[in-house]
């Protein structure tokens, strides 16, 4: 099943249950974005207020650092974010010229906790049940393992995913 959030209240949101928050939806509020940036920022609000309690992992946690560098190099340097990762080999000082206090600052709010997975055979069995990329099924996995059925994403390969409920922007 597919919510939007923007159709809902955040008080639709079911206290007192996990919800895995997806890359994208930590991307979309570092950087400002102009159309979600509002529903975020009030879904951020609530997770700090501890009105929804958020759940990521290490993978989240990688993706997020990889695709704000991207998008930040290729800000500063005038490229296209495919292109940052070649200008960043020529030149991996670059990387010193990004503020990351901000990603550390956001996963370091209260009730964002980071989970890992123990049963590896579960992220191989994500990717052929559900037909997903390794990193989507290691989040998948990681539902399965903690008992996640709520997940915030734009990304519609989860909606390949059945037992996922799943928050849209």
């Amino acid at each position: 099943m597919v919510q939007t959030l923007t159709s809902l209240l955040l008080k639709d949101f079911l206290k007192d249950t996990k919800y895995f928050v997806d890359s994208n939806i930590f991307i979309y509020f570092l950087l400002g974005h102009k159309t979600y940036s509002p529903i975020i920022k009030s879904f951020f609000n609530e997770i700090e207020k501890g009105e929804i309690k958020a759940y990521i992992n290490p993978t989240i946690v990688s993706e997020v650092y990889f695709n704000y560098i991207r998008i930040k190099i290729s800000e500063k340097y005038k490229i296209s974010p495919k292109d940052s990762n070649l200008y960043i080999k020529k030149d991996p000082d670059v990387i010193r010229e990004i503020n990351l206090g901000v990603i550390n600052e956001i996963f370091s709010l209260p009730n964002i906790y980071l989970l890992n997975i123990e049963n590896l055979i579960k992220i191989q069995s994500a990717i052929f049940d559900y037909s997903l990329l390794p990193n989507d099924a290691i989040h998948v996995a990681t539902c399965i393992e903690h008992e996640i059925t709520n997940i915030a994403t734009n990304d519609k390969d989860f909606e390949r995913v059945n037992f996922l409920k799943i928050w849209k922007i």
